[in-house]
């Protein structure tokens, strides 16, 4: 049975939420998240002030939303890579790949973002971020259970602990990443390195 077109006052409210998205995108890029205002974004999306407010309480939540509808993106980009490879290992590399591309396109706003997922300040932060966690960490565990197929994992490993430990890795060598800590080959390195560990196993 078909799904039934949204009316127009639903198709009025996604197009204000899009161009309200698009213009906070806009301007944390081009001029910083800190130095940009919630009336700047509401004017730049032709919206009222108080329009923001009915999608995102807070600038905060507004640049969790931005970065939740592009990483939903980014992760299907990122599996789709990762089917192209052969090896569990290449195969999470690939995707972790695809993501890594995206943050270091903009490193300011990176920043910003993994400075305020360290605390999730709203209900509504907590329900996209979880919701883009449990995307990323399901596609991580299809590739695992495709490579216990191959043999390659053995078949009593549980998938979202092997999921989370390989984001955990890419996680915290991005942040060396942004941070300065580590420049893009030594980011590279380390992250083959110590993946490759993991699925090897330390016995």
């Amino acid at each position: 049975m078909a799904l039934a077109a949204p009316g127009r006052r639903e198709q009025n409210k996604l197009e204000k939420r899009g161009r309200i998205i698009a213009a906070a995108r806009a301007l944390f890029t081009h001029k910083g998240f800190d130095a940009t205002t919630s009336q700047e974004i509401a004017d730049a999306a032709g919206v009222a002030g108080g329009t923001i407010f009915t999608y995102a309480r807070t600038k905060e939540d507004l640049l969790i939303l931005v970065f939740h509808d592009e990483m939903m993106e980014v992760v299907e980009r990122g599996f789709v890579a990762a089917r192209g490879s052969a090896g569990l290992l290449d195969q999470v590399i690939a995707f972790f790949e695809t993501m890594v591309v995206y943050h270091v396109r903009d490193v300011p706003l990176a920043r910003v973002l993994m400075r305020q997922l360290g605390y999730v300040g709203s209900e509504e932060q907590l329900t996209l971020v979880q919701e883009l966690m449990t995307r990323v960490l399901g596609r991580l565990a299809q590739l695992v259970e495709a490579a216990k197929g191959q043999g390659e994992v053995d078949a009593a490993s549980p998938l979202l602990p092997s999921a989370r430990s390989l984001f955990a890795i890419y996680y915290y060598h991005l942040g060396a990443l942004l941070n300065g800590y580590l420049d893009r080959s030594q980011f590279d390195r380390n992250l083959r390195t110590d993946l490759g560990v993991l699925l090897r196993g330390l016995g």
